[in-house]
């Protein structure tokens, strides 16, 4: 799809008699499209290595609490533009383990930028972690929709998308599974109408 979009917008841009704001919003829309390659071929590179067993862990001491306070903060500026608040839900107290601090954190990207992307604007979304039962769980539930009941068994495969998603491969969720999995955890979701759940535990 983003290939045959910039087809089409360069295409367009040939067009000598085209205004400069109307040049301008192409040369967006083309920039969007790059990006989305970008990161599909990033998705693909990272799903690759997962499955070849290539992908090397570091992990390091690492307090989770923080992190998922450092990852929601990145998603600031999207949450504006989705008209929602990231709440936070953390112990007061440090949350560590050792793990791979940059993949635990790619874990919660994807699962935050799903659930801005999937629910309506205004949607808020809630990241927590704490300890459980010999694990540490980290999980990011919306208020949206909810997954419907024939989608449930399939939004880990690769290449999976609904029929209401209107953009992405249906690498990510893939991505973090295999992560989970690596890191020796689980990452499940639960879904009713109004409140969906991931969570991702880790061994402490």
């Amino acid at each position: 799809t983003p290939i045959f979009s910039l087809g089409g917008f360069l295409e367009l841009l040939a067009d000598e008699e085209l205004d400069d704001e109307t040049r301008r919003q192409f040369l967006e829309q083309i920039r969007g499209q790059v990006e989305r390659m970008r990161n599909l071929a990033t998705e693909l590179l990272d799903l690759s290595r997962l499955e070849s067993g290539a992908l090397e862990l570091r992990p390091e001491r690492t307090d989770v609490g923080q992190l998922a306070r450092e990852v929601a903060a990145e998603f600031t500026p999207a949450a504006q533009r989705h008209r929602a608040e990231v709440e936070l839900k953390l112990a007061g107290e440090p949350i560590e383990l050792d793990c791979d601090p940059e993949r635990v954190a790619q874990v919660l990207r994807i699962l935050l930028d799903n659930a801005l992307v999937h629910t309506p604007e205004g949607t808020g979304v809630r990241v927590s972690a704490a300890r459980a039962n010999g694990h540490v769980r980290l999980e990011v539930s919306d208020r949206g929709l909810g997954i419907k009941r024939q989608n449930m068994p399939h939004i880990f495969e690769p290449f999976f998308t609904s029929n209401d998603e209107a953009q992405g491969a249906g690498l990510g969720l893939a991505i973090a599974r295999e992560l989970a999995e690596r890191m020796h955890g689980e990452l499940s979701v639960r879904s009713v109408p109004g409140r969906t759940t991931f969570s991702l535990e880790l061994p402490t």
